[in-house]
């Protein structure tokens, strides 16, 4: 989702960001498509979970920290954890299956005076093995409620207003990019040659900012290899500002090892099973908004003729 231009619709007084120049780094490094969401929740909700803290899932603006001050904060138990989970995953096969399925919720939270919502949508993204083929996408209604029985009880004593004012089921648009030198399915599995080749396309952005948002997009929305993705994980723990955190509890209560990364209210992080290594998944700190991995990998049930929205 957009979220720099959503906050520029809703809130103009907010500075904007430099949309030509994100784009046209996008376009030089990311190879095989590239994913555009228009918003699925009201633009109230978003840009108050945007203003709170960035999510650079997808294909969003990669948030600029210039924080090299920053030192990593890992523990060794987490460190190991990390580890181990790493190893797991790496050991996984690449999978077969004509198709590439990545099952997630979108979750985005907006508090008002009284009370908080909170907005679900979920989201399928089927990729071809055959490049011919293509992409599909299914995205279901937005289904809103109070957070909790008290914001409930809250609600109501406000009337029981509207909460899901101007929702949309929005749309996806693939758009073809030329990439780096490699497919995703082909980028290296070995931790310095793959930072190496994500870091050709980098000429403006700190290291750690570009690594971070396109690792982020790299884990979301594309058919990498689960080597790769172990790759990824050892990349992001030894930049600087990544603080690798154990005993981290997602937006849906799953418990993991996590990679933290920026500080308050801009901290993401991503969430990792501790078993497998699979991505659990990718929100902002504050609980604001979050990308919830259901399922992902290779299969050979038929994908949809067509994309569809709810």
């Amino acid at each position: 989702m957009k979220e720099f231009q959503l906050i520029d619709e809703v809130m103009p007084q907010a500075p904007p960001a430099d949309h030509a120049t994100l784009t046209a780094a996008r376009a030089r490094m990311l190879g095989a498509t590239r994913r555009r969401h228009r918003p699925v929740w009201p633009k109230v909700a978003l840009a108050a979970a945007a203003v709170t803290a960035v999510m650079a899932g997808g294909f969003v603006a990669v948030p600029l920290l210039d924080r090299t001050d920053v030192q990593t904060a890992a523990v060794p138990e987490a460190d190991a954890v990390l580890a181990a989970a790493a190893d797991r995953l790496a050991a996984q096969p690449p999978g077969t299956g004509a198709w590439w399925r990545r099952e997630m919720v979108q979750v985005a939270r907006m508090k008002t005076a009284t009370y908080t919502v909170e907005h679900r949508v979920s989201d399928v993204l089927w990729a071809s093995r055959d490049r011919a083929v293509g992409y599909r996408t299914q995205r279901g209604p937005v289904s809103s409620k109070p957070l909790t029985p008290a914001d409930e009880q809250a609600w109501k004593a406000a009337g029981s207003p509207g909460l899901c004012d101007g929702c949309q089921s929005g749309k996806t648009y693939f758009t073809p990019l030329k990439l780096t030198t490699k497919p995703v399915t082909e980028l290296p599995t070995e931790p310095e040659a793959l930072k190496a080749e994500l870091l050709r396309a980098n000429d403006r952005d700190t290291p750690e900012a570009w690594l971070w948002g396109v690792s982020k997009w790299l884990l979301l929305d594309t058919e990498s290899t689960p080597a790769t993705r172990a790759a990824l994980y050892r990349v992001l723990a030894g930049l600087p500002g990544v603080r690798v955190e154990n005993d981290a509890t997602d937006i849906d209560g799953r418990t993991g090892v996590a990679l933290t990364y920026g500080e308050a209210p801009t901290r993401q992080r991503i969430i990792i099973d501790r078993a497998s290594g699979n991505l659990l998944a990718v929100e902002d700190v504050e609980g604001s908004a979050a990308y919830v991995i259901k399922r992902l990998g290779w299969t050979d049930d038929p994908a949809p003729e067509k994309s569809t929205f709810s």
